[in-house]
């Protein structure tokens, strides 16, 4: 995912923290932007974490394939 798409929707998330009033006060909303960044930060990480297992399978994969049965393309297409 790129970092202009990361950043979007944590500053989405701030947003729709911002938008709803405070009942509590100022201290309480800045509390929840925090919450809402930490949330967004995790979901990201979560998502990035996922592909990174997935290329490290597909790297492995690549390692086990036999130089004298496979290609590149072999390679490329996993």
């Amino acid at each position: 995912m790129k970092k202009d798409k990361l950043y979007h929707q944590i500053a989405h998330a701030c947003l729709q923290v911002l938008k709803t009033p405070a009942k509590s006060g100022n201290k309480d909303q800045v509390k929840a932007v925090y919450e809402a960044i930490d949330q967004a930060f995790h979901s990201q990480f979560a998502l990035l974490s996922s592909e990174l297992d997935d290329c490290k399978q597909r790297l492995q994969f690549i390692e086990e394939l036999d130089a004298k049965e496979h290609s590149l393309q072999d390679a490329q297409r996993i």
